[in-house]
């Protein structure tokens, strides 16, 4: 009797796990899923199951949700996998996510407005949820005056003109860096970038956790522009980009202007989703409340 029972739950075993499904959270880049023989694009939203075939390509990832388990999966391994595959190959290493946030996650995710997308050139913050409060939002921008405004600003001097100071060394809290890549050549741009030029954001991750990014682009003049769209919704499930790994967001190509310019670059990096739309407002100094921001800034001149 007890071999009966001992060869019948061999035997569902594999059962459960062909039931085991996992709800795709984001796509950086390019992935697609087998379904049947053909292949189709793969989507936030996407319910698959462990033995479902996705192809993931060069400086791209793929993040899953496992509701059942509350866990969190990022892939970045290039090529044709199984899910099961591509879980096994991270040892464990899943993001554990609490029942809050998890609840928050997946009821964003579906959420009519987590495809709305904007460029937004004023500030425009989203409407609070009960798990991303607005205070979060505030916090970025506390750290970002901390960040550029160390010994203090005299009165006349504002955190974005110590932003655009290359004399300024700001810190950051997180290792990270990032380059513009021209969309014509595929090769890093240089400091020096001619009119019209289309480019794509390419960002390097090199901390062992998964990080939300967005950049900020400030010429001299004071003109901001946030280089990667805001969903409505705030969930900033397009932005995440995996520990340890590099990716490419060639789908939200920029082109530079035909006038010349002097233009900062700056990364921003946080471990929860934020509402990076509030740097469109003035950054101010004195905030004792913050977060930790991972930080790379570059210039550009356009001539």
């Amino acid at each position: 009797m007890k071999n009966n029972i001992f060869i019948l739950l061999l035997a569902l075993m594999p059962l459960s796990l062909a039931a085991q499904s996992y709800t795709v959270y984001s796509v950086v880049g390019t992935a697609r899923w087998y379904n049947g023989k053909s292949m189709v694009p793969l989507k936030a939203r996407k319910v698959l199951a462990a033995q479902n075939k996705i192809q993931i390509g060069a400086e791209s990832a793929v993040t899953v949700i496992d509701e059942k388990n509350a866990k969190m999966f990022s892939f970045t391994a290039p090529g044709t996998h199984t899910v099961a595959d591509l879980i096994k190959s991270l040892k464990g290493t899943g993001k554990s996510l609490s029942k809050q946030y998890l609840s928050y996650v997946v009821k964003q995710l579906f959420s009519d407005d987590s495809e709305k997308m904007s460029h937004p050139n004023t500030y425009m913050q989203a409407t609070a949820t009960a798990y991303r409060s607005s205070s979060n939002d505030s916090l970025l921008l506390n750290q970002l005056g901390r960040h550029f405004a160390i010994d203090g600003l005299p009165i006349d001097k504002t955190v974005e003109s110590t932003l655009v100071d290359p004399d300024t060394h700001p810190e950051t809290d997180y290792d990270v860096e990032f380059e513009l890549v021209d969309c014509t050549t595929g090769l890093p741009l240089d400091e020096h970038i001619a009119p019209n030029t289309s480019c794509y954001l390419r960002v390097m991750n090199h901390t062992t956790e998964p990080l939300y990014m967005n950049m900020l682009d400030i010429d001299r003049k004071g003109n901001k522009y946030l280089v990667l769209p805001m969903d409505a919704a705030a969930t900033c499930a397009h932005l995440l980009v995996p520990a340890m790994s590099t990716v490419s967001f060639k789908k939200e190509p920029f082109i530079f202007g035909d006038e010349p310019s002097e233009e900062t670059l700056l990364l921003m990096a946080v471990r929860e989703p934020v509402d990076f739309s509030i740097v469109m407002d003035d950054i101010k100094t004195g905030g004792k409340s913050t977060m930790r921001v991972g930080l790379n800034r570059r210039f550009y001149q356009v001539k």
